[in-house]
């Protein structure tokens, strides 16, 4: 069964796939979104019936690479225009650790009062110095598509900022792992507690080669931008871009899952649905799926070459995640740092030798004995997220195997290495057991509560493999110029009018839309 063209057929409808839709939309094509489950939006999952009366973001929560992209530079005035309202803090993240507490703030005052106290103000002003002299260029990497010309002209801005002998050096500060370099620069481990976490939320962990390069862009990012959160939940910001789309003559298919690319001539030509439906493209085809889905499910295998099917058959999925939301009937009281009331995220851990033993055995197939506990507070934000003077706690966990070997704490029965529902729930148990000395209502004024497991993350979204929140393992070799394969040039398929974004893409994971901004805009250009 053929449907009308469109100019742009994009399969998937998350951060990546709305934000090249809507800016593809803005300058006259007809777009066609694809999604294959009830609601669109990915890993924006706003839900409000879990719990009655709270706004539950069930995956993704915050925003700060967006607002701080290009993307959202180019959308703003639209998202506005559609009231989306984003929401910051001059208080976005903190620690709770064996040696003590600390905030990092927006404002550079709080932060040098809060650094202070543990002998590193200095330090870290020394740091945002030295790296804020090249912030440019950081970003600017973060930001380039490695296979235009473009990427040329950043390389020769690059060299002309540093000079030959220091751009030699930032190769070597950008593989450096973010342990030695903590070590190095703070003399407090409270200093490098708080900031050493910050390389999981990009997939990485404080042994992995270029996480303090990771660790000081999320740190610069925060201090400078913050921790926003749209007004609502992200499902104010699905609407207004799905908005932008359908405004200018486009259209979002839900329940629509795409089972083949169709290519005429090794041209990509249009997608056909599980249903026989056939959905033409004039001008491109966009895949916001992994390469695994991509070039052994949705091509066929006379398609592709052999060395992309074989790397993409190689392609290795990360440590997965786990999230525990709690309904609370009043704050949160955190006894052992008063001062974490108001702050949006908190890491909770002994020290960075917890974080690099928990990253190291989820690596292995083990379920940590002392994670690192991250507790969101969507409320500090917005308050709108639960009842007056109720609270919800948003927490992720981040260094979780796929598949269970074991528990390095000899404690739960893993059995055949499946997440089940008992295995989550025994593991969610921890968590809160580890919490409470920290937060003493936890449980007292705990409405209702529920934990996603891996297994859950993965049926939710099946970009997740395995419960991957990164749809692919992020360490330097998936990386930059080798995301996502390191025999494809980038978001070029190599087939004619094929795309392929999304977090399994360059730059990477995140709620920034980076990969649906960089091809829409080499689209719009050609």
């Amino acid at each position: 069964m053929a449907e009308r063209e469109f100019d742009a057929v994009i399969v998937g409808s998350g951060i990546n796939a709305l934000v090249a839709g809507a800016l593809l939309a803005k300058a006259g094509w007809k777009v066609c979104l694809c999604e294959r489950n009830a609601s669109p939006g990915g890993a924006i999952a706003t839900r409000s019936d879990r719990i009655p009366g709270y706004t539950i973001e069930f995956l993704s929560s915050w925003y700060p690479l967006f607002v701080g992209g290009p993307a959202y530079a180019l959308l703003a005035d639209d998202l506005t225009a559609r009231g989306v309202v984003f929401q910051n803090t001059v208080l976005p993240t903190g620690v709770v650790c064996a040696d003590g507490s600390a905030i990092l703030s927006t404002d550079p005052a709080i932060t040098a009062e809060q650094l202070g106290r543990h002998g590193d103000a200095e330090n870290w002003n020394a740091v945002m110095a030295e790296f804020g002299a090249k912030i440019n260029l950081a970003f600017g990497l973060l930001g380039t598509d490695f296979w235009r010309k473009s990427s040329l002209k950043f390389g020769w801005s690059a060299l002309r900022q540093l000079g030959r002998r220091k751009l030699v050096a930032s190769g070597a500060e950008l593989l450096e792992p973010a342990a030695p370099w903590l070590d190095r620069a703070f003399d407090s481990p409270v200093t490098r507690a708080l900031l050493a976490p910050w390389a999981l939320h990009n997939g990485l962990g404080p042994d992995d080669a270029a996480s303090a390069f990771i660790t000081k862009v999320i740190g610069a990012a925060i201090a400078f931008g913050g921790c926003p959160v749209p007004i609502g939940g992200g499902v104010t910001v699905v609407n207004a871009l799905l908005g932008i789309i359908t405004d200018a003559g486009g259209e979002v298919r839900t329940n629509a899952e795409v089972t083949r690319v169709d290519v005429t001539h090794g041209c990509a030509t249009g997608v056909t649905l599980a249903d026989g439906t056939s959905i033409t493209s004039r001008r491109a085809v966009l895949a916001s799926v992994t390469p695994q889905a991509l070039y052994t499910h949705l091509l066929s295998e006379n398609e592709v070459p052999a060395d992309t099917l074989a790397a993409a058959e190689a392609f290795r999925y990360g440590r997965a995640g786990m999230q525990i939301h709690i309904a609370m009937r009043e704050k949160p009281i955190w006894t052992t740092a008063p001062e974490m009331a108001d702050v949006a995220m908190v890491h909770v851990l002994e020290s960075m030798d917890s974080l690099s033993e928990s990253v190291n055995a989820a690596n292995r197939g083990y379920l940590p004995r002392r994670p690192t506990i991250v507790v969101g507070q969507p409320c500090t934000l917005d308050p709108s997220r639960a009842p007056e003077g109720h609270s919800l706690l948003w927490i992720q966990l981040q260094e979780n195997p796929r598949h269970i070997v074991g528990d390095l704490a000899g404690e739960i029965n893993c059995g055949d290495g499946t997440w089940t529902p008992e295995i989550r729930d025994a593991y969610a148990e921890r968590i809160i057991s580890m919490l409470e000395p920290h937060i003493s209502n936890i449980r007292s004024a705990a409405i209702d509560s529920f934990a996603l497991s891996p297994a859950d993350l993965q049926a939710m979204n099946i970009n997740l493999v395995g419960g991957d929140p990164y749809s692919g393992d992020c360490r330097v070799d998936q990386y930059a110029a080798w995301r996502p394969l390191s025999t494809a040039q980038g978001h070029n398929t190599g087939i004619t009018n094929l795309w392929q974004i999304g977090a399994s893409t360059h730059p990477g994971p995140g709620l920034g839309g980076g990969s649906g901004y960089l091809v829409a805009q080499r689209l719009l250009k050609k």
